[in-house]
């Protein structure tokens, strides 16, 4: 269970600073761009390599831009929202916010370099 302790911490420094701040943006959308920027793109990268089809692809990409919406529906109901909220207290979520987005940057990063490093991307001339 200590991903999902994770990702709560990370929900819950997205939530903290929306309600703090009125910012735009809150713990779910923190955890789709997490899910997006560094789960997601390796793994349809990979999967177009496959080469299984439009129809495939198109079944694959919806599933995967779907998870962090199911998920967040599931697990942040708004009972365990306001138990997590008084469980994890932070005196500066902008500072953890920054934290957050700095690591998804840096993996986002590694993994963007891997890909090229390994040949799944190329640059150069489409075609």
């Amino acid at each position: 269970m200590g991903i999902l302790r994770t990702i709560d911490r990370i929900w819950a420094a997205g939530e903290s600073f929306h309600v703090r701040e009125k910012a735009p943006g809150d713990g779910c959308t923190l955890l789709m761009w997490g899910w997006y920027l560094d789960a997601a793109l390796p793994l349809w990268s990979f999967a177009r390599r496959l080469d299984a089809g439009w129809i495939a692809e198109a079944i694959l990409f919806s599933g995967l831009a779907a998870i962090p919406f199911v998920f967040c529906r599931l697990r942040y109901t708004p009972q365990r929202r306001e138990a997590l909220l008084t469980r994890i207290r932070s005196k500066h979520p902008g500072r953890n916010l920054l934290r957050i987005w700095t690591g998804m940057a840096a993996i986002a990063g590694i993994e963007c370099f891997l890909l090229l490093h390994f040949g799944i991307w190329e640059i150069g001339p489409a075609g």
